[in-house]
């Protein structure tokens, strides 16, 4: 006889294999959420992969651009930053993306995707979203932007994705873009402080005869109008000697043309008794050929002239009256020679008064050269300069050049300031 099965407590029966469909179809959640974070992850990575590939390339092609503009004929004191610069920075921008694997392939840059333009406020993250290409190239390009993407229309095609494609997703495209920027503004000139070493000499030259010989266009003698205190003369302009801006010191100057224009510093449109050197100093002074030589090399420390931050501040609406040192002698060519072929900041006089160590000399402006050659022994002593485009990142000595600049949309060319990423 057969026994009816007793009911559980409670009067439930019993269920078996309840579980286990259901840990199926949790474990099936569970796959699909561990292939969405694989590959999400793996879209993450590629991504940062694709911005660290934009901002390499942005950085490659900004520093082209500005050791061009080192390089670049001096056109009215501005660098004439041509095609052919922007050709090459494109170049060097595809170069650096493509050296930058992007889920494990490097990259292909459309030249469409290098872009190149000004910013006149690149530390504003609230404006100036877009690059301003008016004004070029008489204004030249301080910037350039790179698109990186990985997808069906470039080399390389968009991400293989791992788990998605169950769910019907094969691929996925990643794209980051970066813009980096050399500053372009106005140069503020400096003693030595902490920050680096300003590059000053202790040298004057006549404004009228510097502009000259910015607007020259070739080697040969140009005439200069008189000014209050000095009479009219003639500028003699060279082709004579190349700068290699990658290096600072002679080894960087050889002979030969490069289309950048020289000038006599010294002998110089001066007074009696006085040859265009300068004490850092607005009232009579005394200074041994010791501390001149010293100036020379190293240029003045803040701290030791008080009266050079005033001097510093000297504009053609604002001049500053600077005490002239007497005479230039042999004592001081080596400390010439030592730093030929470095950036150097030169102040610049619209008109003099007084002789030899009376002497007074208006100061206006500061404008970058290299000297090229120097011969103080003899009767045909002088000091060769070549204006130079000087960045910051120059080497002067064992510091780096202390240039600060402000960015402007009306920019000083001839200063460039530090090359940074600002999107």
């Amino acid at each position: 006889m057969l026994r009816q099965a007793s009911p559980r407590p409670g009067g439930r029966e019993t269920r078996r294999g309840v579980v286990a469909p259901l840990a199926a179809i949790l474990m099936i959640v569970m796959l699909g959420m561990i292939a969405f974070a694989v590959d999400v992850g793996y879209i993450v990575l590629s991504r940062n992969e694709a911005q660290n590939a934009a901002d390499a390339a942005a950085l490659a092609g900004v520093n082209k651009l500005a050791e061009q503009l080192k390089t670049a004929k001096l056109v009215n004191g501005v660098p004439v930053q041509t095609q052919a610069h922007l050709d090459a920075a494109r170049a060097e921008a595809k170069t650096y993306a493509l050296n930058n694997l992007v889920a494990g392939k490097g990259p292909v840059v459309k030249d469409a995707e290098v872009e190149f333009g000004y910013l006149a406020d690149p530390y504003n993250q609230d404006t100036n979203t877009s690059l301003d290409t008016s004004g070029w190239p008489a204004r030249p390009y301080n910037a350039v932007r790179v698109t990186v993407t990985r997808d069906s229309s470039h080399s390389g095609g968009p991400l293989d994705l791992f788990f998605a494609p169950v769910l019907g997703v094969k691929q996925a495209t990643v794209s980051a873009s970066a813009t980096a920027v050399v500053t372009m503004g106005t140069y503020t000139p400096q003693g030595n402080t902490a920050a680096g070493p300003g590059g000053l000499l202790p040298f004057t030259f006549q404004v009228d005869e510097w502009h000259a010989l910015l607007k020259a266009t070739g080697p040969g003698t140009l005439t200069v109008p008189g000014v209050p205190g000095l009479p009219s003369t003639t500028l003699t302009v060279f082709d004579s000697y190349k700068v290699d801006p990658s290096k600072s010191d002679s080894s960087g100057v050889s002979s030969g043309s490069d289309q950048l224009l020289e000038a006599k510093l010294f002998p110089t449109n001066s007074t009696a008794g006085n040859f265009g050197t300068i004490n850092f100093t607005k009232t009579k002074s005394s200074n041994s050929t010791s501390t001149l030589r010293d100036l020379i090399v190293n240029g003045p420390e803040a701290a030791d002239w008080p009266d050079l931050p005033d001097i510093l501040k000297a504009t053609s609406s604002g001049p500053v009256d600077v005490n002239g040192d007497p005479g230039i002698s042999a004592g001081m060519e080596d400390a010439v020679k030592s730093i030929i072929g470095q950036p150097r900041v030169l102040p610049l006089f619209t008109t003099v008064s007084g002789t030899g160590n009376n002497t007074f000399y208006k100061i206006v402006e500061f404008v970058p050269v290299t000297i090229v050659a120097v011969d103080l022994n003899g009767g045909s002593k002088y000091i060769m300069i070549q204006p130079r485009v000087i960045s910051v990142k120059d080497a002067l000595g064992s510091g780096r050049l202390n240039i600060p600049v402000t960015p402007s949309a009306t920019p000083n060319p001839l200063f460039l300031g530090s090359r940074v990423l600002v999107r």
